[in-house]
């Protein structure tokens, strides 16, 4: 069943504005399939020049999105299903800037804020290391190699 809570969709793509977010929800539901900017403003009732000024947010953000001309001269978007680890891989490059930041913090000589950087400090490296694990596991069974292979329409 479609999620079509936009609290969830908004939240599974943190950093982008609302608008691109359910952009990139609708696209990612008609995955394999293109969907035409012009469909996308009807199920959201949003103008095309929003959509284009949303995939414009959406491309500088870094995430992977086919924006095409159909034959029919009709714009069209699809999604690329690398799209979710995308955002693994923010939130992992996020989380590694973090870490660098609480090792900066200068406590003055408080106990109290030793012991918060001293914590966040674990945590974010647990962190890590809980993902550069997965990603080693990931990378020995190939699984991110095996989505470069080109969906079938």
């Amino acid at each position: 069943m479609a999620n079509n809570n936009t609290k969830t969709i908004t939240s599974a793509r943190r950093g982008l504005d609302n608008t691109s977010s359910l952009i990139l929800h609708e696209v990612y539901l008609a995955y394999p399939n293109e969907i035409s900017l012009k469909t996308i403003g009807k199920k959201l009732d949003i103008v095309e020049k929003t959509i284009q000024t949303s995939i414009k947010r959406i491309n500088n953000y870094g995430v992977p999105i086919e924006y095409k001309n159909s034959k029919n001269k009709e714009k069209t978007l699809r999604a690329n299903i690398k799209e979710p680890i995308s955002w693994i891989l923010k939130e992992k490059s996020a989380a590694e800037n973090m870490l660098i930041l609480f090792e900066n913090i200068d406590d003055n000589g408080s106990e109290i804020v030793m012991t918060q950087k001293t914590i966040n400090k674990r945590i974010y490296t647990e962190y890590l290391e809980s993902l550069n694990d997965l990603f080693d596991k990931w990378s020995s069974l190939r699984l991110l190699d095996k989505l470069d292979k080109p969906a079938q329409t």
